[in-house]
């Protein structure tokens, strides 16, 4: 058992304990207000135990902030390079594995 009430919902979730903790930052950099004050409100949440992943993904009341999030992803993604992408996939795969 970890200290914080999503870590064993990221470790199962993820399999890879670099890739859950990358999550949880991201959901820390979340709470802090980074992706506005929705996703802060779902973050903080998740963060504080009081609901699961499972739970926001199955919500319709975050459903429009994490669609917004994912295609404004997808655009960025879309527009790097093939090289910028290559960059990118090389450094992910020496931090988190193959």
């Amino acid at each position: 058992m970890t200290s914080d009430p999503i870590d064993d919902e990221l470790h199962r979730m993820a399999g890879n304990p670099k890739v859950a903790k990358a999550i949880k930052e991201g959901w820390e950099r979340l709470s802090k207000g980074a992706g506005g004050p929705d996703l802060q409100e779902m973050a903080q949440e998740l963060l504080a135990g009081r609901t699961s992943l499972r739970t926001v993904g199955a919500s319709s009341a975050y459903a429009a902030q994490l669609t917004s999030a994912t295609e404004a992803l997808t655009r960025w993604r879309a527009e790097l390079s093939p090289e910028e992408r290559e960059e990118m996939e090389r450094v992910a795969a020496e931090e988190f594995g193959e």
